[in-house]
């Protein structure tokens, strides 16, 4: 099976919980949804175009957090847009809104770097991604829409794109898991290789699928386990993918 993996890095991020309301709270790693909408963008494609092409059964995505990551609350002053005219700045209201931001432990040195793989059934489009992916020149290159760790403002970029070959194991095994695992693909953690080493393990559930009308389909949520420290995680599970480089990942399905 043919992988594509990329780094998707930057100095800051947010992705937006679809439930949130007066405050923007964040997920911890950019959803399936969000990875589907940047990949589509590297390609070219037109918002809202291409759901039914990256559906679950089609398209395979799974990311890891490869760099340790904290979360901090800041107040945007933002603008009170009650009709077209107001969207230049010139209404006198603004609205303060509570914004959950993704940072590197240290921001003035750190960065933000999310390991992402990519297997996509259809070959034209694997070509396709490929050629944009493995330039080898890191930037904010796309065909499409700029590349973003969510809103406008939090601008990334790619790196270190390539190529493997991986092979699902559906036995169940022990595995340091390098990706975000499913919850449903769990035996057992296994804490006692965790040794004296720091694990920061959180639970979200993510979104990972919209229909046409930009719907969350039945099997459009999903619990992840992520590590926000970066390092994999020691787990037993009922089926994985290994790697040719000897690395080991879960999809997100």
């Amino acid at each position: 099976m043919k992988i594509i993996s990329f780094h998707l890095r930057g100095k800051m991020a947010h992705f937006r919980r679809y439930y949130s309301n007066s405050s923007a709270l964040s997920y911890s790693i950019p959803p399936r949804t969000t990875l589907v909408g940047i990949i589509a963008g590297l390609l070219g494609w037109e918002r809202d175009s291409y759901y039914d092409k990256f559906s679950l059964d089609l398209c395979r995505i799974a990311v890891a957090s490869r760099c340790p990551v904290k979360k901090c609350m800041q107040k945007l002053n933002l603008l009170m847009v009650k009709k077209a005219g107001d969207l230049n700045g010139s209404a006198e209201h603004h609205t303060q809104t509570a914004t959950e931001f993704i940072i590197p432990q240290n921001i003035r040195t750190g960065i933000i770097d999310y390991k992402i793989w990519v297997h996509h059934r259809d070959k034209k489009i694997m070509e396709q991604l490929e050629q944009v992916i493995t330039s080898g020149i890191p930037g904010y290159r796309s065909l499409g829409i700029s590349v973003g760790l969510g809103t406008a403002f939090n601008l990334g970029w790619l790196e270190n794109g390539g190529i493997t070959e991986g092979e699902d194991k559906k036995e169940g095994g022990n595995i340091p898991a390098e990706s975000v695992i499913p919850v449903e693909k769990i035996i057992e953690i296994q804490t006692e290789q965790m040794g004296a080493a720091e694990y920061r393990l959180v639970k979200e559930e993510i979104p990972l699928e919209f229909d046409s009308q930009r719907q969350l389909t039945e099997r459009g949520l999903g619990n992840m386990i992520i590590n926000l420290n970066g390092d994999p995680v020691p787990v037993k599970v009922k089926s994985y993918t290994q790697l040719e480089t000897g690395s080991f990942i879960m999809w997100m399905e």
